[in-house]
């Protein structure tokens, strides 16, 4: 038996999916929170609000979920925002990663949906 390491919530608020994610997202679970991330975002939404401020780990996979997630809304020409805050491991796994800075990360939940055209 295994253990889920990655607990996902899958919200509307108006035209954004937010969603939060806690626990662990490495190479077992990041092609399945991928999957299920973009199918939550419909044609119609205006972008994709996840918040990481429960996120224990983060690995190369899950670096690598995030960039491609930051993609696919980007060629759908929707928005991607995710909350991290600035003293948070996952976060500097991700500024370390060798790829440029995120521009998609933000330190709070109000810096995220303003990101995305929400107050």
């Amino acid at each position: 038996m295994t253990e889920e390491l990655a607990t996902l919530r899958v919200r509307e608020r108006g035209a954004i999916v937010m969603a939060t994610i806690e626990g662990e997202i490495d190479l077992s679970n990041a092609g399945g929170l991928l999957d299920e991330l973009t199918s939550a975002v419909s044609n119609s939404a205006s972008g994709l609000l996840i918040d990481l401020t429960a996120l224990e780990f983060l690995d190369s996979s899950g670096i690598h979920m995030l960039y491609d997630l930051a993609e696919r809304l980007a060629t759908r020409q929707q928005g991607f925002a995710v909350i991290l805050e600035p003293a948070a491991p996952p976060r500097r796994a991700i500024e370390v990663s060798g790829v440029e800075p995120a521009s998609w990360m933000h330190g709070d939940r109000a810096a995220g949906l303003a990101a995305l055209g929400e107050t």
